[in-house]
C-alpha cells in the first residue's frame, strides 16, 4: 500500500486491465501503470480478491470483454 511505503502526499492512479469472461469470473490481471510505492502490486491485488463482474451481453448473449479500470490511492498527512 502506498502510505505503508512511505509515499508522498499525493494521487496514485493504477490503470489495471483484466478480462471479465460469459460468467463475470476475471483473469489475466495485470496493471499497465506503476506510479511506485507498491501502488500497482495492491491495485491488482484488490481486483483479484473483488467480487465478480457483470458480464457483457452481445446480440443477447453473454461475451468475454477486456476492462480497463483506473484505481486511485490517495496519500495524506503521512
Amino acid at each position: 500500500m502506498p502510505v505503508q511505503n512511505h509515499a508522498p502526499n499525493g494521487i496514485y492512479t493504477v490503470v489495471v486491465s483484466f478480462l471479465v469472461d460469459k460468467n463475470g469470473k476475471i483473469s489475466e490481471v495485470e496493471a499497465l501503470n506503476d506510479p511506485g510505492y507498491g501502488s500497482a502490486e495492491e491495485a491488482v491485488r484488490v481486483i483479484k480478491k473483488g467480487p465478480d463482474w457483470t458480464p457483457a451481453v452481445q446480440d443477447g448473449k453473454n461475451v468475454i470483454y477486456r476492462q480497463k479500470q483506473s484505481i486511485s490511492f490517495m496519500v495524506s498527512g503521512g
